[in-house]
């Protein structure tokens, strides 16, 4: 099975789990990186709506892929504004669909039906969906990965 893991990490924690995918499954990783700096409260509330986002890459091909992991931190609630972007530039053909992300404390519900909607809206066929929370050790967090990936039944 060919798997791309598209992903956006502030402080690492998305990322590691990106790599954890990569490293159970044989996926190939792609990260996106926002150039933006000094975000007002709103753009951190309302990423869904607004496109505050200047990204790297603009567009990822995925052609190539039968399934697509994608996973961003979870921000008071939402999605990132990266991952809002690169989500809203790439039409999923009726791709296969993981959604993950990575929070503290709350919210990562919320976030994962956001981010399911947005998908959902660009042809995406969302499989399944999972949450880490991180308030533990890196350890933790591959072998709580390792877990999440169990429940998933890829075809």
């Amino acid at each position: 099975m060919r798997s791309l893991v598209i992903y956006y990490s502030k402080s690492g924690n998305t990322e590691l789990v990106a790599k954890t995918i990569k490293q159970e499954l044989g996926a190939h990783v792609r990260e996106v990186t926002d150039y933006t700096i000094n975000r007002s409260t709103t753009e951190y509330i309302f990423t869904s709506l607004l496109d505050s986002a200047s990204i790297s890459p603009k567009k990822i091909d995925i052609d190539y892929y039968e399934t697509i992991f994608i996973g961003t931190p979870v921000w008071l609630g939402s999605i990132t504004p990266a991952i809002k972007k690169i989500i809203d530039n790439i039409d999923f053909k009726n791709k296969n669909i993981v959604l993950f992300n990575t929070m503290r404390e709350v919210g990562g519900s919320i976030a994962m039906q956001r981010m399911a909607k947005l998908v959902r809206k660009n042809n995406g066929n969302v499989i399944h969906g999972f949450t880490i929370t991180t308030k533990c050790s890196k350890e933790d967090i591959c072998e709580l990965t390792r877990t999440a990936l169990k429940d998933i039944v890829l075809t």
